[in-house]
């Protein structure tokens, strides 16, 4: 009886090797495009029908780097398995300047896309969680801030400052600034025409902030350490698409915001104040000289830019170019202790109509980061926190600011990205409108509790922290374990209202083991049903949980119940004098079918 031979353990000829290599590099390299050219020159090398094909020196290269590490190993399909699947972050990465000559970026092509399409998959980006890096990134979305620097026309410049009003370093912005590069007239024309640092500075900014420093992790780099970002990268992960194979409807005003955005990121200077924090006036501070900064750096440095042309030599705009972030930005993102994950909606979020949960989506996925290493996940938020974190208008109202707050809070959760939120205490909402409000509404505590799933992502990352001793095992893995029962919200007769006497109660898991529960931790068990829905039973507090729920406005909740805005916020706060029986039955009608709906 012959033996049997593994063919993955042949020693493989040279036509065969290249095969190989072709194979297994598509595990890892999602970029149909490319791998489509490679195999077609592959096989006119095999069958020395090259019909003015063109060399490609990227896949010659990747077959040189793939031989050098199998050095003193037989060249068979299993050993080059085994290189790509230990060293394919190097091999992608060592490739990356060859890729580019091959294939320049152009409107179809970008040579990140296995990034890209890993966090659409993952539905995460990977980014530094230290606080001051979370303000840098603030500072890009707050162009009001800046104020002239006196030295030039040219040149404002703005305190980079915490929630508490302690300031953590400066920033400068050049709103002249330009880059020294051999245009052509029109591709000139259009890098001027892109929009200048302040008319650019917004929420879409803060998210190619953070596509950038998530590609320089993950996407191959040059020589020079640049990636080559191309603003496909931004439109893909910015859209809701997750098959790479998905069209992606693309207009060019949406390049031309990408590319106005990365120019404003290269005229932003950042100086970080040496030593300890400590808490000032505003005042004090400006005339004060003593405080020590380090030099001011760019935040990102723009090498190469790449414009497209269309196949009849025609200008179609700036669509990519080489950049690479700074050592200001790179000593965190080097750091990788202090990596952690925020998620895809983050960026999937509209920059305006969906602001505040942008910005509480990268604020709660820095704050969970460094509440898990310091064991007090379950310590709540104050409102005045997060209101500031949000950075509503000056001049919204009382009623409208806390509806758009809860909103905000209620998308997370239908996102995924927190699993329960709630006000420790109920809310009194005969004290909005009325003098003081604003210091009630921002004294209110609200536990904000993420779900399992995010926590899970950052586990590979919390387990640096534990080996280092930084933070406790037992307790962290006791959270996240706790995150994976369902939860029911109680009851409480409020909006989002708790008791402070509220103490959560943890039951036996299925197999007889208990869990311990952990602080502020909700109940774990069954819900009772509501009682029936009457015109005589019929509370304000009833609607305003209903609407609560759906994240429903006065607004529109007033017109689907079919009457007046003032009439439903009468009725909320409790301030109708006699009440309206057909107006009670439309509420109680409304209510019962959206319970239906549920």
């Amino acid at each position: 009886m012959n033996e049997y031979i593994n063919p993955n353990k042949l020693a493989l000829s040279d036509d065969f090797f290249k095969l190989a290599v072709l194979e297994e590099v598509q595990r890892y390299f999602s970029n149909s495009f490319i791998i489509e050219e490679w195999q077609q020159y592959v096989m006119k090398e095999i069958n020395q029908t090259f019909d003015n094909q063109k060399t490609y020196r990227s896949f010659d290269y990747l077959c040189e780097i793939v031989r050098s590490l199998l050095v003193n190993k037989k060249v068979t399909q299993e050993n080059i398995r085994e290189v790509f699947k230990e060293h394919h972050k190097h091999v992608l990465e060592q490739i990356g300047e060859y890729v580019n000559e091959d294939f320049p970026l152009d409107v179809h092509l970008s040579v990140n896309e296995a990034a890209v399409q890993l966090a659409k998959e993952e539905r995460h980006l990977v980014s530094s969680m230290d606080y001051q890096f979370h303000l840098v990134r603030n500072i890009v979305t707050q162009p009001k801030a800046f104020v002239s620097a006196g030295e030039s026309d040219d040149v404002f410049q703005a305190e980079i400052k915490d929630s508490r009003g302690n300031v953590h370093g400066m920033a400068r912005v050049n709103v002249a600034g330009g880059l020294d590069m051999p245009f052509t007239d029109e591709e000139q024309e259009y890098w001027d025409k892109l929009r200048t640092a302040f008319s650019a500075m917004d929420e879409m900014t803060a998210d190619i902030f953070d596509i950038i420093c998530f590609l320089f992790l993950f996407a191959p780099k040059d020589e020079d350490g640049y990636l080559y970002f191309h603003s496909n990268d931004a439109l893909k992960l910015r859209s809701n698409l997750v098959d790479p194979n998905s069209s992606l409807e693309v207009r060019e005003r949406d390049r031309f915001n990408i590319m106005s955005r990365v120019k404003a990121l290269s005229n932003i200077w950042i100086s970080l104040k040496e030593g300890e924090v400590i808490e000032v006036d505003e005042s004090d501070l400006k005339e004060s000289k003593k405080y020590k900064y380090r030099d001011f750096q760019k935040m990102f440095e723009v090498g190469k830019v790449r414009a497209a042309y269309d196949e009849n030599d025609k200008f179609l705009g700036i669509y990519a170019c080489q950049i690479k972030p700074t050592s200001l930005l790179t000593s965190f993102l080097n750091e990788n202790k202090r990596l952690g994950i925020i998620d895809l909606s983050a960026l999937e979020f509209h920059p305006v109509r969906q602001r505040p949960e942008k910005r509480l989506s990268r604020y709660l996925a820095t704050q969970w980061f460094i509440r898990l290493s310091k064991n007090n996940l379950y310590q709540p938020f104050t409102v005045k926190t997060l209101v500031r974190e949000i950075d509503f208008p000056v001049r919204m109202r009382g009623l409208d600011m806390y509806d758009r707050f809860v909103k905000a809070l209620d998308e997370l959760k239908a996102k995924g990205i927190v699993k329960d939120w709630y006000f420790t205490e109920p809310v009194d909402f005969s004290l909005f409108g009325k003098t003081g409000w604003l210091s009630y509404f921002h004294g209110l505590k609200v536990a904000i509790i993420p779900s399992a799933e995010m926590l899970e992502k950052n586990k590979r990352k919390l387990s640096i922290l534990q080996d280092q001793h930084q933070v406790d095992s037992l307790a962290i893995n006791q959270m996240i374990e706790s995150l994976t029962q369902p939860v029911i919200i109680q009851e409480m007769g409020q909006r989002r209202g708790r008791p402070a006497s509220f103490e959560p109660v943890v039951k036996k898991a299925a197999v007889g083991r208990e869990t311990a529960p952990a602080p502020s931790q909700p109940v774990i068990g069954k819900e009772e049903p509501a009682p029936e829905i009457t015109e005589d039973s019929l509370t304000a507090e009833m609607v305003i949980a209903e609407r609560e729920r759906r994240g429903l406005s006065l607004a529109k909740a007033a017109k689907e119940i079919g009457i007046g805005y003032n009439t439903l916020k009468r009725f909320e706060n409790k301030e109708t004098k006699r009440r309206n029986k057909k107006n009670d039955l439309k509420i109680v009608q409304w209510l019962k079918k959206s319970q239906l709906e549920e």
